[in-house]
């Protein structure tokens, strides 16, 4: 090892699920920032195309099984000794944790065995207790967080919006959250060059775009109800893990008349949406429950409306986005109408409109901006010792 490398601190970066979605986009975004001041680890589950960005940088990259959120005490329980066994193995580094169920071993870990895990940095990819939870699960979330937080060493906690992290405030337990420290860091996206769009053959209606996993929290099922009030001409394109699977084509289709599932495309993972986009006139987002949906904000790179349920995840992205529409998913008549309603106006003007859209995106949203300030960030967050070191070896 190199005296430049053994002058970054470690970083060990945990996600859960392997396939393509928000917490892979992330750490990917977090390791392009931080390649050359850290010496990254990163830990999932098994790779199912999320991580493959790994073999183009510096990043090591060790798969631990159950990552993936489970209710099976037994399988909880072997992961748990794995990633012990992987952090006693990466002493001294600064480990940061991801998915929920990252979150919740590595805090255990952090209870058990200071020694072996000294510093934790927690990202809340939406809070576990928003509202869209179910409520027993929302209720049990909460309690352990408040458990979880009271006991231990100081966290560095990193929230992407401040609304969310005063809702973590107003949730907690009295001045809890003082004995952390808590950080505000809002996603970016990084689609990069954009294919030029596509205008709609003639005849073709309002042609949406979703992506998302098939689960709970995307509430596919909504997306259904209002697909079924647009007009006869509309187009569904759905991209995510588990949309193109024969159950999920079944499900829709006792929701859905033969014509409507006719018009939708069931396309699956992409490790590349930008030719989806191109094809699309609006972003549907129909969840139960966000934290700033990095898939909304590749929308909002790529110039298209959105339209997003009101939840608390998708306020900061509504607020700025210049043709977006908030949805009461309660009233699927209505949230078709403003759907409707939004791609009437992107064809008006469609070069116009991506434009201004864009434009936005790269003042507020862009990878070069949120990579300073997880450079910040993370220099805030890093071991002090590690510049003393650094200094020490100039010197010499």
């Amino acid at each position: 090892m190199d005296g430049y490398e053994s002058t970054r601190p470690g970083l060990i970066l945990i996600g859960g699920d392997g396939g393509y979605s928000g917490v892979p986009t992330y750490i990917r975004h977090t390791v392009r920032a931080l390649d050359d001041l850290a010496r990254i680890t990163v830990i999932s589950d098994q790779n199912r195309g999320g991580y493959d960005f790994l073999t183009d940088t510096g990043a090591d990259h060790i798969t631990v099984p159950g990552l993936r959120s489970t209710l099976r005490p037994v399988s909880t329980g072997r992961t748990l000794r794995r990633l012990r066994a992987v952090l006693h193995d990466h002493p001294d580094s600064v480990v940061w944790a991801h998915s929920r169920m990252a979150v919740f071993l590595s805090r255990l870990i952090a209870l058990r065995h200071p020694d072996i895990l000294p510093r934790l940095a927690v990202t809340y990819h939406g809070l576990p207790f928003d509202p869209g939870h179910r409520t027993g699960q929302a209720a049990a979330s909460r309690l352990v967080e408040a458990q979880l937080l009271r006991r231990g060493a100081p966290q560095d906690l990193v929230f992407l919006s401040e609304a969310a992290c005063q809702r973590m405030r107003r949730a907690l337990p009295r001045n809890l959250l003082a004995r952390h420290r808590p950080h505000v860091l809002p996603n970016c996206s990084d689609l990069g060059p954009l294919p030029d769009p596509l205008p709609a053959p003639p005849g073709v209606g309002p042609r949406v775009i979703m992506t998302g996993r098939d689960s709970f929290q995307k509430n596919i099922a909504a997306a259904a109800r209002l697909f079924n009030r647009l007009p006869a001409t509309a187009r569904l394109t759905l991209c995510g893990a588990g949309t193109d699977a024969a159950g999920f084509r079944a499900r829709l289709a006792g929701r859905l008349s033969p014509d409507a599932l006719n018009r939708i495309r069931f396309v699956g993972p992409v490790a590349d949406v930008r030719p989806y986009l191109a094809q699309s006139d609006v972003f549907l987002l129909t969840s139960r429950y966000e934290g700033m949906p990095i898939a909304a904000l590749e929308a909002f790179e790529a110039g298209l409306p959105v339209a997003m349920a009101d939840i608390p995840g998708t306020a900061e992205i509504l607020t700025l986005h210049p043709l977006a529409a908030r949805l009461d998913m309660r009233d699927p008549q209505s949230a078709a109408t403003a759907v409707e309603a939004l791609a009437r106006a992107y064809r008006a003007d469609m070069a116009g409109h991506r434009a201004r859209i864009h434009a936005v995106w790269a003042s507020m949203f862009n990878p070069d901006l949120w990579t300073r300030r997880m450079q910040d960030l993370w220099r805030g967050m890093a071991p002090p010792t590690v510049q003393a070191r650094a200094t020490a070896d100039i010197s010499s």
